[in-house]
């Protein structure tokens, strides 16, 4: 009887789920293999940028051991509340944008989330299909490094997702970021395409643009994987300082930088 309620209840989840996707628009899992090659930033900033354009945006982050997109969208104290029907209420983070993390349902900002694989599964699936989100023209999802749980839930229960792979130039970066490529291939999903981030140093003082890491190592592998080559994005202390001080995504906080600039073109093409 135990084993019959339980794949019921999964049934039922999966249903939820299923009638959530319906109501997205555009899917796209923002994923590297490698940790700090800036996927939040980047996934933040997209999602900013297309609400700020007009369009309804929900962001997801699934990187549940680390997550860190409240801290992007410096939203670190609020909290996700729930509905009359028992639904997890996604936080607004500012005109058409609703954001979940599990950021948002700890207790301590620096709680430690000790789940495992059938736990987090199940939490992505919650997060998806339990949650009031609004109809959406997009929806980005932010994930972990590697190629784990989270990843996999994610590329098995939204076949149409289509994957933004963030890459830096630096050798053991590529070597990760091949094999999230190889995995999105053996999952049939899309890869949309390759961004080679961090690539250059913006000097705060002059505005020199000095190359980091050596540079092509990001178009060859995009160019050896069969994907396309999105660009290069820089990295820019001085917007990322006026994104702290204002309190706002670098994207609205310092919008005639350079990485801005280049955010805005990256966004438009999605």
């Amino acid at each position: 009887m135990t084993t019959t309620l339980g794949t019921l209840d999964q049934r039922l989840r999966q249903k939820e789920m299923s009638a959530a996707l319906c109501r997205f628009g555009k899917k796209y899992l923002v994923l590297s293999g490698k940790g700090g090659v800036g996927k939040t930033t980047l996934a933040a900033n997209l999602a900013w940028l297309k609400a700020k354009a007009g369009h309804r945006v929900g962001l997801l982050d699934v990187d549940l051991h680390g997550p860190d997109i409240a801290g992007a969208l410096y939203l670190p104290e609020a909290k996700v509340e729930v509905d009359d029907q028992g639904h997890l209420v996604p936080v607004k983070a500012a005109e058409n944008l609703w954001v979940m993390t599990v950021q948002h349902l700890l207790e301590r900002k620096q709680e430690a989330v000790m789940w495992r694989g059938p736990r987090k599964m199940r939490a992505i699936i919650q997060f998806i299909g339990e949650t009031a989100w609004p109809q959406l023209d997009y929806f980005f999802i932010d994930s972990p490094p590697g190629t784990g749980d989270e990843t996999l839930t994610v590329l098995k229960n939204i076949p149409d997702v289509k994957a933004l792979v963030v890459s830096t130039g630096h050798a053991m970066a590529l070597s990760d970021v091949a094999k999230a490529i190889d995995c999105l291939k053996a999952c049939g999903t899309e890869a949309f395409g390759l961004i080679d981030n961090l690539s250059t140093l913006i000097c705060p003082e002059c505005g020199r643009e000095t190359p980091l890491h050596g540079q092509g190592g990001a178009q060859e592998l995009a160019g050896a994987a069969g994907i396309p080559f999105l660009g290069s994005l820089p990295m820019d202390p001085a917007a990322s300082a006026a994104a702290d001080r204002a309190g706002t995504p670098l994207a609205e906080a310092a919008p005639e930088s350079q990485l801005a600039l280049r955010l805005v073109e990256l966004a438009d093409r999605l």
